[in-house]
């Protein structure tokens, strides 16, 4: 069994766990202002270079099913503190990168050592009490979206002033920073599962097949987080076009146009402390729904996507907030493995919409784009409207 835990975290070590969070998530991130960048540098398609972020979430979601569940079976602290230090090696070599072929490989690496953020979450979640728990993973997921939404801005400056490069190297240099700090804070824990590696894969089936909720949440996760990919993948292209022409360092403030998910991170997981997280789920299901109708205006006037990215990250955070908070109040000692389920295919999902976006894109433009995103966002209606989730409908909405 996990050593147990005399005291809460402490609000030092929670938001010590959060930047921890933001650091290692915003890694997958940085490339997606520079890919109009890398098509010109190493003067090959849009298409081609679309496939670095494609790449790199592969690399994430291979990561997520075959990394994150060892934070069950080690220690979660010498997991983390490996992943930082060898993600920081891994970066300073891809801003190295002397071809395309490189970079995709740097990119699938990248991906893969870039999961610790998501054993930081249910670590957190084992130092919670239970009344707090909502709110702790909420100021983590926060830490996590500010770190995707800042890695594009910081990526879209660096590049528009050092060079494409000099955004690898500034991000290896900040994971090491925070891997000396994560090394001196982070309290030592015991594992809890004692099996062999192999068990330890074949346990998420079993997970898999006996938890309901799982199986929802993931389903919610995925849907919702490849219909916000589908734009992020071709966002890039899409601002450096007609109308409007922007630069690297403009597209890049884009980044900070979705903060308000992050800033309503904490306060989801307050609501979903004391009311429904299948509310909130699907608030964020309609929210991010009226921001895609909004984005099909997009090419009319940049206010409309202020509006529409604002909607699809605050919607998006509501809805993962919740699937998390859902998930980590099931099975306490396999609480990693069940994020391993659920962020597989969140993520799976992610690299899913990046390549529908791509295809809209590279076919249909904008309007095929915000038809994927769209298409994608309605599809989570399913896991709430189906049969199976009919027959436990006394639990929704208020009672789950």
């Amino acid at each position: 069994m996990a050593e147990a835990i005399s005291q809460p975290i402490s609000p030092r070590l929670r938001w010590l766990m959060a930047i921890g969070c933001g650091a290692a998530v915003a890694n997958i991130y940085y490339c997606q202002p520079l890919l109009g960048a890398f098509s010109r540098y190493f003067h090959v398609s849009e298409a081609d270079a679309g496939n670095i972020n494609i790449f790199t979430q592969v690399g994430y979601g291979l990561g997520m099913l075959f990394i994150l569940p060892l934070g069950d079976k080690i220690s979660r602290r010498n997991l983390i503190l490996t992943l930082f230090l060898l993600a920081a090696v891994v970066l300073g070599i891809t801003g190295l990168s002397l071809n395309l072929w490189m970079l995709d490989i740097c990119s699938v690496a990248v991906g893969l050592l870039s999961v610790s953020c998501h054993i930081l979450i249910p670590y957190a979640a084992h130092l919670s009490p239970d009344a707090q728990r909502g709110k702790v993973i909420g100021s983590l997921l926060g830490g996590l979206l500010v770190g995707i939404l800042v890695s594009r801005t910081l990526s879209g400056w660096i590049a528009q002033y050092l060079g494409w490069r000099w955004v690898y190297e500034v991000a290896a240099l900040l994971m090491l920073a925070i891997s000396v700090w994560l090394w001196i804070e982070l309290p030592a824990e015991q594992p809890v599962f004692q099996g062999s590696y192999g068990k330890l894969l074949a346990s998420l089936w079993e997970l898999w097949r006996q938890q309901r909720v799982v199986r929802e949440s993931a389903w919610i996760g995925a849907t919702l987080f490849g219909a916000v990919s589908a734009f992020w993948a071709t966002m890039a292209f899409f601002l450096e076009a007609p109308p409007y022409h922007y630069p690297l360092s403009w597209i890049g403030m884009f980044g900070l146009v979705g903060a308000g998910g992050a800033m309503a991170a904490p306060l989801v997981g307050r609501v979903t402390d004391r009311k429904s997280p299948m509310l909130t789920i699907q608030v964020g299901i309609w929210l991010m729904t009226l921001g895609y109708v909004v984005l099909f205006f997009a090419g009319w006037h940049i206010a409309l996507v202020v509006a529409g990215v604002i909607l699809l990250d605050v919607g998006l955070q509501a809805a993962h907030v919740s699937n998390q908070a859902r998930n980590y109040a099931l099975l306490p000692h396999a609480r990693t493995r069940l994020n391993t389920i659920y962020m597989t295919a969140f993520f799976g999902g992610g690299t899913l919409g990046s390549i529908l976006g791509n295809l809209a894109w590279n076919h249909l433009q904008w309007p095929g784009v915000c038809m994927a995103g769209l298409g994608l966002t309605l599809l989570s209606w399913l896991a709430i409207l189906s049969p199976v989730a009919q027959k436990y409908k006394h639990l929704m909405p208020w009672k789950n």
